[in-house]
């Protein structure tokens, strides 16, 4: 497999793993706590660099993780306590929690990986590069195989409680009343996507993980209404939609990243422009 093909088959998988829990998220309306999570786990990146000076340690994606859920759980405490509303608390704490590492970055670690460039746009061209070796035999690119084990995370998660998120997300009162805990659930999705996150952020950076979250999963709600079929639309759009942004940015030679984003935000009003077409009357 060469280079071009590697980075083709990262850019699948990881739009795929990205696409898994954005559906739940949007079926929740909460789709913009993945642009909290994104932004806010660079604060846990930076603050584990800073006390361990190894940008390679395992602590880094502690750190982040720890970062990520530290939001969520600000974020349900301030809305659940009714101070402000569930978005005005996501746009209060984010923005904090970023600040603050772009700060800590500025003044102690401007001259490691977690630049803003990094950090905003990825590095998805050059995750070939970093190899996973073993005892001299070459395994491909480490982010393949991470990213891979997250895509396989998110689907045997989804697919053994399937059922209980269905019923979390669309009738939490009916939840509670069969047992099935839809707090602990809630909880479970956002660790499932702060990891997943946490695994996009070196390959798209944290703006357009958003995009790779939120933007297939949005448009295969626009084609169905079933939770089941949307799940599969939102992943042929994902990985369709990977394909063709990397044969843009191939042609154009932009940042695939990017070009990736631009096919998904075309194939979104493409769709809308055609359904509402459709709904005029004659």
């Amino acid at each position: 497999m060469n280079i071009y093909h590697e980075i083709l088959l990262i850019a699948c998988v990881t739009a795929s793993a990205c696409t898994l829990p954005g559906v739940f998220l949007v079926a929740r309306g909460i789709a913009l706590i993945s642009d909290a999570i994104s932004h806010s786990i660079l604060l846990g990146m930076v603050i584990a660099f800073l006390c361990v000076h190894s940008i390679n340690s395992w602590w880094i994606f502690i750190g982040a993780l720890i970062s990520g859920m530290l939001t969520v759980g600000l974020t349900e405490f301030l809305s659940h306590a009714k101070y402000i509303k569930k978005d005005a608390a996501v746009g209060l704490v984010f923005p904090l929690f970023f600040s603050i590492a772009v700060i800590l970055i500025n003044l102690y670690a401007s001259s490691i990986h977690l630049d803003t460039d990094a950090v905003l746009l990825g590095d998805l061209v050059f995750t070939p590069f970093h190899r996973f070796i073993i005892q001299g035999l070459d395994y491909g690119p480490i982010t393949l195989w991470s990213m891979s084990a997250i895509l396989g995370i998110n689907i045997i998660g989804i697919t053994l409680f399937y059922k209980e998120l269905m019923v979390s997300i669309f009738d939490p009162d009916y939840a509670h009343s069969i047992s099935y805990r839809p707090n602990f659930f809630h909880y479970a999705l956002m660790l499932i996507t702060s990891i997943t996150i946490i695994g996009a952020f070196d390959t798209v950076g944290s703006v357009l993980v958003i995009s790779f979250i939120i933007v297939p999963a949005a448009t295969a709600h626009l084609l169905s209404y079933n939770l089941a079929y949307i799940l599969l639309h939102a992943l042929g759009i994902s990985i369709s939609t990977a394909i063709a942004g990397y044969i843009l940015a191939q042609y154009t030679q932009g940042s695939i990243t990017g070009a990736i984003t631009l096919v998904q935000g075309i194939v979104f009003f493409s769709i809308l422009g055609i359904l509402n077409y459709r709904k005029k009357p004659s």
